[in-house]
C-alpha cells in the first residue's frame, strides 16, 4: 500500500484492507477521508444504546460502523488483545482513557474528537470509553485487527470488570433480530 494514498471511499478502503499487515494499518487509518454519505447504507441507530453495525469481517479484521444517538456511550472496556482504530465520520465524541493503578481505575486522558479525527487503542494503552457529545447523531468507523467477539467491560455497580460477548446490531446492511 502507498502510505501517502488518501482513502476517500469505502470501496477503496475495502479493496486495500486485505493487503494490509503491520504498519500498513496505521498508514491506512491516518489517510482516511471517507464522506459520511458513503457510510449511511450501514448506519442504523437505536434509542436504547449505540449500535455496532458490521460493514465487513474477515479472519484478520472487522470494520464496524458505530452509530450514536445524543448522550450514548460505551462502558469502560478493553480490546481483548486486539488493535483498534476509530475514525470519526460524523459528529463529536469524547474518548476517556484509563489505566489500572493499584487496583483502581485512573483517568489519564480525556480527549474530544471531532469529524475526521482518528484514535488508536490497544490493551497496552489501558482501557477506554467513548461518549457522544454531539447535539444529535454521531457515526464512527472502527477497524479491529483482528475481530473482537468478547471483551472486558467495567461495571460500576460491581466495581469490577466482567466479560461481555459482543454482537452486531446489523450485518450486510440489515438489522439483526435480537
Amino acid at each position: 500500500m502507498d502510505s501517502s494514498e488518501n482513502i476517500t471511499s469505502l470501496k477503496k478502503l475495502l479493496e486495500v484492507l486485505p493487503n494490509c499487515e503491520g504498519q500498513d494499518y496505521f498508514d491506512l487509518a491516518k489517510n482516511l477521508s471517507i464522506p459520511n454519505e458513503e457510510l449511511l447504507p450501514f448506519a442504523f441507530w437505536s434509542n436504547d444504546n449505540y449500535t455496532r453495525n458490521c460493514v465487513h469481517r474477515t479472519n484478520d479484521y472487522e470494520l464496524l460502523l458505530l452509530c450514536w444517538e445524543e448522550g450514548q456511550e460505551t462502558p469502560i472496556h478493553c480490546h481483548n488483545g486486539e488493535e483498534c482504530w476509530v475514525y470519526l465520520a460524523k459528529g463529536k465524541l469524547r474518548e476517556k482513557r484509563y489505566v489500572d493503578k493499584d487496583g483502581e481505575l485512573e483517568l489519564i486522558a480525556d480527549v474530544k474528537m471531532t469529524q475526521d479525527r482518528l484514535s488508536y487503542m490497544n490493551d497496552d494503552l489501558g482501557y477506554h470509553s467513548l461518549h457522544n457529545l454531539d447535539d444529535g447523531r454521531s457515526m464512527s468507523l472502527h477497524l479491529y485487527v483482528g475481530p473482537i467477539d468478547e471483551c472486558s467491560v467495567y461495571k460500576e455497580e460491581k466495581d469490577k470488570f466482567v466479560f461481555k460477548e459482543l454482537d452486531y446490531y446489523s450485518e450486510n446492511k440489515k438489522i439483526l433480530s435480537n
